[in-house]
C-alpha cells in the first residue's frame, strides 16, 4: 500500500470521483423531474438534453473508477463531437408560443435557477478537490475536466435563464434602470 503524499492524492481522487458520481446522478434525476414536469415540449426537450448529458458523464466517471480499480491511469476523454454539440446547442425554449405566455414561465425559470445552482456547486467542489491533488498532473487534469463539463452545463443554463429573465421583465414592463 502506498504511503505519504501519493496515497493522500489517490484518496482525494477517489473521493472526488465518488462526489462527481453523486453529482451526476442527482443532476440527471433533477433534469428528469424537470422534464417530466415541463408544461411545454420545448422546455421538456432542453431538460431532456441536460439529463442525457449527465447520464453520459455518469458513465464516464464509472469508467474512471473501473480504471483506477484495475490499476490503470485515469483518462477522461471529452470527444470533439460532445464539445461541438454543447457549443451548438440552440434553445428550444424561445418559441412564439412561449413569448406570448411570458408571464407564465416562472416554473421554468425556477428550474433553470436550481440547475445553475447545482452546476455552480459542482464546479466549486471540483476546484477544491483539484487543489488537494496539486502536483499530480493526471489527477489535476481529471478535476479540470470535471470542472469543464459542469461549466459547459452552467453556460447553457445561464444563457437560457438570462433570456427568460429578460423576456419576463419586458413582458412585465419592468426595467430596473
Amino acid at each position: 500500500m502506498k504511503k505519504g503524499p501519493s496515497r493522500a492524492k489517490e484518496c482525494a481522487v477517489v473521493k472526488g470521483l465518488k462526489q462527481a458520481l453523486r453529482n451526476e446522478i442527482d443532476g440527471a434525476e433533477f433534469y428528469r423531474m424537470a422534464a417530466g414536469n415541463a408544461r411545454r415540449d420545448a422546455v421538456r426537450q432542453m431538460f431532456q438534453f441536460l439529463m442525457e448529458e449527465e447520464e453520459r458523464h455518469r458513465a464516464a466517471i464509472v469508467n474512471q473508477m473501473q480504471r483506477l480499480a484495475e490499476g490503470k491511469g485515469m483518462k477522461f476523454e471529452r470527444s470533439a463531437s460532445a464539445k461541438k454539440a454543447l457549443s451548438k446547442f440552440k434553445s428550444p425554449l424561445f418559441t412564439d408560443d412561449l413569448v406570448k405566455l411570458g408571464r407564465q414561465v416562472e416554473g421554468e425559470v425556477a428550474a433553470l435557477s436550481i440547475g445553475m445552482t447545482l452546476e455552480k456547486r459542482a464546479i466549486a467542489q471540483f476546484n477544491a478537490l483539484r487543489k488537494t491533488v496539486a502536483g499530480d498532473a493526471r489527477a489535476e487534469q481529471v478535476f479540470s475536466d470535471l470542472v469543464a463539463w459542469e461549466q459547459d452545463h452552467l453556460d447553457v443554463l445561464t444563457r437560457q435563464y438570462d433570456q427568460m429573465r429578460e423576456m419576463y421583465w419586458e413582458e412585465a414592463r419592468f426595467w430596473p434602470f
